[in-house]
């Protein structure tokens, strides 16, 4: 990588932008499958060609294209995006998940049946790929979805484009990508809409009462916390809306985020929570064990956090702090 490092000063502005818009279309088309002895390859190739995007785009005269996929903690700085620490559990998290796992009991995607899904999930499906870890994610969602309010209404999305938007007023440069998921909670006549059109700008016209963003990553997630504060930090500005809720998440370790945008949308304050673990184990006769009460934790944060995503933290949340 260092020869190529050298030879982009030789290169013409015309030459960087086709090589920039080039590389961001391969990463966008690239579908990775590994075999074990290949294990991380993948994710080790996406970190070079989002240094090569990063590098590429430093080299751009005028304006720049950034996207979600190659922010990092110096970016986020120059965004006057600012992390205000962490956020915690509150003590008496082990209650509240006794009272949250009996919630939805009569639904398919019951508390008990979550576990049987899990069981499954571990058994037959191989966590090598982003898509695979995403069956682990959507049976949390089914789970969240199965616990909101009588009156309210999940919409999940997946794969939103996200357009092109002005970093600053004082700015021409741009920030886009994908954004993994979208969860949406919303009245019945409302969810009916965005089911038939979930676009973003649809979106904005018809604002949900809650909102989500989750970004997903097959390894560790705390090494993307710049590219998931900034997905949200798009959506935030897309929607007008000061509060964004997310998540950083590979399906099993989850990363909770919570973003406050700045009065006039220049910059923000972010927070982000420890990891929240899905582990399992083996009993002495091999049998596979999920121990409890882990997912009903992260399916309680779940449900609460789309239900309330434009909302700062409160008395009767999960989380404390920040």
């Amino acid at each position: 990588m260092s020869s190529k490092k050298h030879n982009l000063s030789a290169l013409s502005g015309l030459e960087l932008q086709l090589a920039y818009n080039s590389l961001l279309k391969l990463k966008k088309s690239i579908v990775y499958e590994e075999s074990p002895e290949e294990e991380g390859s993948s994710e080790d190739f996406e970190q070079q060609v989002d240094a090569m995007l990063s590098l590429l785009g430093s080299k751009l005269e005028g304006p720049q294209s950034l996207t979600f996929s190659s922010m990092t903690a110096e970016h986020l700085t120059k965004l006057k995006i600012i992390s205000t620490g962490f956020i915690d559990l509150k003590p008496n998290f082990e209650e509240r998940i006794a009272a949250t796992a009996a919630l939805g009991q009569s639904e398919l995607w019951s508390s008990a049946n979550l576990y049987r899904q899990l069981h499954l999930l571990e058994s037959l499906v191989p966590r090598t790929t982003k898509a695979s870890a995403r069956a682990w994610i959507d049976a949390f969602f089914f789970r969240a979805s199965a616990m909101l309010s009588p009156n309210k209404c999940m919409v999940l999305n997946m794969e939103h484009v996200f357009p092109a938007t002005t970093i600053s007023p004082s700015s021409l440069s741009t920030l886009s990508g994908f954004v993994d998921y979208t969860a949406i909670v919303a009245s019945q006549r409302i969810a009916a809409i965005l089911l038939r059109s979930p676009q973003l700008h649809v979106l904005r016209s018809h604002m949900p009462s809650g909102f989500f963003v989750i970004e997903v990553k097959l390894s560790d997630p705390s090494d993307y916390v710049p590219q998931a504060v900034c997905d949200m930090y798009a959506c935030g500005k897309l929607l007008q809306k000061k509060v964004l809720r997310g998540a950083l998440t590979n399906g099993h370790d989850w990363i909770f985020l919570l973003i406050k945008l700045n009065d006039n949308y220049d910059g923000a304050f972010y927070n982000q929570s420890s990891v929240v673990q899905l582990s399992t184990t083996r009993s002495p006769d091999g049998q596979l064990v999920i121990p409890k009460p882990w997912p009903d934790l992260i399916a309680g944060i779940l449900a609460y956090w789309i239900e309330n995503g434009f909302e700062d933290l409160r008395s009767d949340d999960w989380f404390e702090g920040g």
